[in-house]
């Protein structure tokens, strides 16, 4: 009776031996799914189910680090495959290397993540689950800014279609969700390893299944409010351009560029819209500021000054949001957003904070001199909010309003975004050139932080994305208006954007507040059973 009683369940744990690196893989597919572009969100409620199981009959860290790397690998390369594709604007063997790199980089986390899990002092109860979650919640906040930072493919981006599910943002931002949904895996997880004695494990699933209902029904607690408020608006033009990333690189197109945004820029204005918007790296700072850069020739530039003062006189009272390149008096190269009035002025500049290792800049630049060969960004030194004059047409008093504008990859770190609504911004937006990667997921994994950003500081946020998703983004994380893509026939975007009341979110106050709580919570949990492990010696 006993043997036959005990076959199955020594069966299984003989078969997870065998096959737990297939089993690991397996997480690490599951996981990639739930993101874009196949965006099935609830296979990240399981996602990491075969992973924890895995680690099961481990008998050490170098198997658990090996099974952990074997999960993020596969995960990881499969949401970075869009980094290969850069090979039309780079050398194809520089892309490869760069995409094994990262891929290996960021796998180490898994890696880390799984010996950290296996070294716990609780395999089984509800602190298996809390502390499991708690080591997952702090390697994604330390992957956000080790290393200048990678924030992407965080777990909790996943949910970005499922808006119930992300509401509870602005209270522990996107770590919140990821804190969720890793609790749950850990808490069926613990109900499989531990199914001799399944009943005593219930709690392990009971808890976070309470805690996930609780999330769920705040966050439709809060969209029902939503529908009850009106907010004061801005009408926004926002013209993406969709030039091809080869386009922009080839010097002879200035012009031609230039005109095209011109006269969508027109067009546009028919409408009579409260401010007009281009995206990242449109053109030069110095074409705007009306001054002859060395990019072009006396005759162009005397054609480019003609043409923006004939815009701006078409298109009276109506000031701009441009995306340019910009030099300052000492030669220094910004990736800016430059604000505009209706009478062609500059009213004020914001520079890119956080820049792309090796796209934008070059990191320990004394040491690796000739790796990259392209004239690198300076990083900008402050939060600056933009002025948007001339607002008569808007619902609203005041005599201006002021925007944050995140431009491309910042979007990706909450606590910089947090500081534009901080300082008072009255809406948000995030201008990108997403034309590196047309044909991938990439843009549409990009676009999956941008609810998330609305939701955390309760603001609305318009994007204007070069080659990529152009939309209107309310407070809740909806998405407001169709998409402007390379793909659609629309030229622009004309759209009401809602003002900011001016109430800051918790997590808009205190920011990471979760993920160095698990920090905490990850070192004494570790700290606690290297003592006990020395204790019983």
């Amino acid at each position: 009776m006993y043997q036959l009683n005990t076959y199955p369940l020594e069966y299984i744990l003989s078969f997870v031996k065998r096959y737990r690196y297939w089993l690991t893989a397996s997480s690490g597919i599951v996981l990639f799914c739930s993101f874009p572009s196949v965006n099935f969100f609830p296979l990240a409620w399981i996602a990491l189910v075969p992973l924890l199981v895995a680690l099961e009959p481990v008998e050490n860290w170098k198997s658990a680090f090996s099974i952990g790397y074997v999960a993020g690998f596969v995960f990881f390369a499969g949401l970075l495959l869009a980094i290969i594709l850069l090979y039309p604007y780079a050398n194809i063997f520089a892309t490869l290397l760069g995409y094994i790199l990262l891929v290996g980089y960021t796998a180490l986390y898994f890696a880390v993540f799984s010996v950290l899990v296996h070294k716990l002092p609780w395999q089984s109860g509800i602190m298996f689950p809390l502390a499991v979650a708690s080591i997952w919640v702090a390697l994604e906040w330390v992957r956000s800014w080790l290393l200048t930072g990678f924030p992407w493919g965080n777990i909790g981006y996943s949910q970005w279609k499922y808006l119930p599910g992300i509401q509870i943002a602005s209270l522990t931002g996107a770590y919140g969700i990821s804190f969720v949904i890793v609790f749950f895996n850990a808490g069926i997880a613990t109900l499989i390893r531990c199914r001799q004695e399944w009943q005593k494990e219930l709690v392990a699933v009971i808890v976070p299944c309470s805690l996930a209902a609780i999330c769920l029904i705040y966050g439709y607690a809060a969209i029902a409010t939503s529908e009850k408020t009106s907010q004061k608006s801005m009408k926004v033009a926002i013209i993406p351009g969709n030039i091809s990333q080869i386009e922009k690189w080839k010097s002879e197109n200035i012009e031609k560029i230039i005109k095209k945004y011109l006269n969508l820029t027109r067009k546009a204005a028919v409408e009579n819209p409260d401010v007009i918007v281009w995206p990242e790296t449109t053109v030069r700072g110095r074409t705007i500021a009306g001054e002859w850069g060395a990019h072009v020739s006396y005759r162009q530039w005397k054609k480019f000054q003609n043409l923006f003062r004939q815009t701006f006189g078409e298109i009276g009272g109506i000031p701009m949001l441009i995306g340019a390149t910009d030099l300052d008096a000492f030669g220094d190269l910004y990736n800016r957003v430059i604000s505009v009035s209706s009478e062609g002025e500059i009213l004020g500049k914001y520079a890119k904070m956080h820049l792309v290792p090796f796209g934008e800049y070059v990191p320990l630049a004394d040491f690796l001199p000739n790796f990259v060969q392209f004239h690198p960004f300076e990083h900008g030194k402050t939060v600056n909010l933009l002025p948007i004059t001339n607002v008569e047409t808007m619902q609203t008093n005041k005599k201006q309003i002021e925007v944050g504008t995140s431009i491309c990859f910042e979007s990706a770190f909450p606590n910089h975004f947090r500081q534009f609504v901080k300082k008072g911004a009255d809406a948000m937006g995030i201008l990108t050139n997403d034309a590196w990667f047309v044909g991938t997921a990439f843009p549409e994994l990009h676009l999956a932080m941008a609810p998330l950003r609305a939701v955390e500081n309760r603001i609305a946020v318009f994007r204007c994305a070069n080659g990529g998703y152009t939309c209107v983004v309310d407070s809740f994380g909806r998405i407001r208006t169709p998409f402007v893509t390379p793909q659609t026939t629309e030229k622009f975007l004309i759209a009401d954007v809602p003002l900011s009341e001016g109430k800051l979110t918790f997590y808009t106050r205190y920011g990471n507040w979760l993920p160095i709580l698990c920090l905490v919570l990850s070192i004494l949990c570790i700290a606690y059973g290297i003592v006990i492990r020395y204790a019983n010696k």
